[in-house]
């Protein structure tokens, strides 16, 4: 009986070690999932509030606080500069999301970054154009280009807006990611609660 008993214990601690280390791998799965759900759900509303402020810094804009008698150069340099007062005032923001790129590339893959990337391309070719536009107050620069730099800070018709589409697109991109991930963890998390 000893021999038996000491087998039946050692039985016994390989079924409790086993058991362990699937808790422990259920635990570990569980907060990979909660970890990848949350950065996902953060990425997606800085992504949302980047879309928001670009937006808003395209907005064509029509200086009030400039005297009356302002020449029209003074008109059109403040209306170029307005995309990079705005976008300046958010820069925070963009800052922010860049940093949570390379979070989102360690849990989702290399692939995973392209959304990012393409809203730093947005938001550095309205920096540019705005740039350009002001370094170019003679409008010495060809038509074809000053309309590309005006395109870009959202001078356009909304049917033409090309960078609005692209910015559509990226939004629409990285939900394709994320949008997933925060829903099956919601249903989990309901499940559990159940």
């Amino acid at each position: 009986m000893n021999a038996a008993g000491t087998a039946m214990a050692g039985l016994a601690a390989f079924i409790a070690g086993w058991a362990a280390i699937r808790g422990v791998d259920a635990w570990r799965a569980e907060t990979v999932g909660r970890r990848k759900a949350e950065l996902a759900e953060e990425a997606l509303a800085q992504f949302y509030h980047a879309r928001d402020v670009l937006i808003w810094a395209r907005v064509p804009d029509r200086p009030r606080d400039l005297a009356p008698q302002s020449d029209d150069r003074d008109r059109r340099h403040h209306a170029h500069a307005s995309p990079i007062e705005r976008l300046t005032q958010e820069s925070a923001l963009f800052s922010e999301l860049q940093a949570s790129r390379y979070r989102f590339m360690a849990y989702f893959g290399e692939d995973s970054a392209r959304p990012f990337e393409q809203m730093r391309a947005i938001h550095g070719e309205v920096m540019s154009s705005a740039q350009s536009l002001i370094r170019d107050p003679d409008e010495l620069a060809p038509d074809a280009e000053r309309d590309r730099w005006e395109d870009a800070i959202g001078w356009v018709e909304e049917k033409d807006d090309m960078l609005a589409h692209r910015l559509a697109d990226t939004i629409s991109e990285v939900e394709h990611v994320c949008r997933p991930l925060i829903a099956d963890h919601k249903r989990r998390i309901g499940a559990a609660n159940a």
